[in-house]
């Protein structure tokens, strides 16, 4: 699929361009509190989950390898003991996201977060079943997460501007989803998806007409958006389920493609030579 070129004002927003660093993905727990349409993981959905001991050993074993670890699930704020893994990563030096819901973020209230980013994943403003609306007000720094489909693409603007008047919120990042579980290839789309072509024509027009004060757009580059900015062609992710299973790629889950061991920054891309994880970040120029 041929790529576009993302255009934006230049006295408005600079590209940032930051060093990749090798990331371990842990889904560290199958619990969820919500069952979305065209969730990627949804077939995993359960009990399981790694337990605190398993946490740390896996750690220990990648950290000189890493800079930063994301935590997902399922759920991960339903994970009682989120706060001593975010406690167990600052201490060895490393980077936190956690990609959350929203909707217990209650569980992280005493935590020292200043090396933790907390991403939100919704699909709209008020409509859909993970709307903004309902996300608990958090006295702590959120990006918010807007995963685009067929059906939302209606509220991206109106939950931009959500985000920034209810979380203060400083960064905004924009993607999509992929039922790569259903159609096990990254480029089919679904009743649900939205087509890779509208998705660029969506993020463009959203560049063309926000006139908001957040700090950074962040847009998912999903293998068909570029800029000048060139992308890296090593896979620097690492990603662990619950189970023990390992991946490298996201794509590998609908191959049933898994690694005995991880090595980042040493496999290519297993998709035309382009990351599907990065990312354009645009930083807003203040006079």
């Amino acid at each position: 699929m041929r790529q576009r070129f993302l255009t934006y004002d230049k006295k408005r927003w600079k590209e940032f361009t930051s060093k990749p660093v090798n990331t371990l993905q842990v889904f560290i727990t199958n619990k969820c509190n919500m069952r979305c349409k065209a969730c990627f993981y949804a077939h995993n959905l359960g009990k399981e989950e790694l337990s605190l001991k398993e946490y740390k050993q896996l750690l220990l074993k990648y950290t000189h390898k890493i800079k930063k670890v994301i935590i997902l699930g399922g759920e991960p704020t339903l994970y009682k003991n989120l706060n001593k893994v975010i406690s167990f990563n600052t201490k060895l030096g490393l980077r936190t996201t956690v990609y959350t819901n929203g909707s217990n973020l209650k569980i992280l209230k005493n935590t020292d977060l200043s090396k933790t980013t907390i991403r939100i994943g919704v699909y709209g403003a008020e409509l859909s079943e993970k709307p903004l609306e309902d996300v608990p007000y958090i006295p702590f720094p959120v990006t918010i997460v807007y995963m685009l489909r067929k059906n939302n693409v209606k509220e991206l603007m109106k939950t931009a501007k959500m985000a920034e008047k209810r979380f203060n919120c400083q960064k905004f990042y924009i993607s999509s989803i992929r039922d790569i579980t259903v159609t096990h290839d990254y480029w089919k789309d679904t009743r649900e998806t939205l087509p890779l072509k509208e998705y660029y024509k969506v993020a463009q027009e959203f560049i063309n007409n926000y006139c908001g004060n957040i700090k950074e757009i962040h847009i998912a580059r999903r293998g068909i958006i570029k800029t000048e900015t060139k992308q890296a062609s090593k896979c620097r992710f690492g990603n662990v389920f619950p189970d023990g299973k390992k991946i490298i790629c996201p794509l590998d889950i609908s191959k049933n493609i898994y690694s005995k061991e991880l090595q980042f920054n040493r496999r290519l891309c297993n998709k035309d030579k382009e990351c599907i994880l990065q990312k354009i970040v645009l930083k807003r120029i203040t006079s």
